[in-house]
């Protein structure tokens, strides 16, 4: 089509995204709620494709989940909060947790290579 703007093209050439890298921590649940739901976590964010190789890794010692979740964009705070929305919606669903307070925090956000 002639006249066609499309605004990923330069020249012709597709622009491609950027990969971005964003850390999650959670904090809040215990040793058994843990090794009871991490499989689950682990299952539900692999079966979001748009989610590039989650990894969820228990740090015993601080109480700390680290999810670690790579996206296609532009923008890291952007990709950051739709992946902490993601990554929510996972925990909520794979854990039976007994405390009171979850709570989630975003690391980092960043682009790599």
């Amino acid at each position: 089509m002639r006249g066609l703007h499309l605004p990923n093209c330069r020249g012709g050439g597709v622009k491609h995204m950027a990969r971005i890298r964003t850390r999650i921590c959670i904090t809040g649940f215990n040793d058994a709620e843990i090794s009871e739901g991490m499989p689950y976590l682990r299952q539900y964010l692999r079966e979001r494709p748009w989610l590039t190789e989650p990894k969820a890794e228990w740090n015993f010692k601080e109480g700390l989940l680290v999810v670690t979740i790579e996206t296609q964009g532009d923008n890291p705070k952007l990709e950051s909060e739709g992946v902490l929305d993601e990554v929510w919606d996972c925990a909520i669903a794979a854990f039976r947790f007994s405390s009171e307070r979850i709570a989630f925090d975003i690391l980092e956000a960043q682009r790599v290579q």
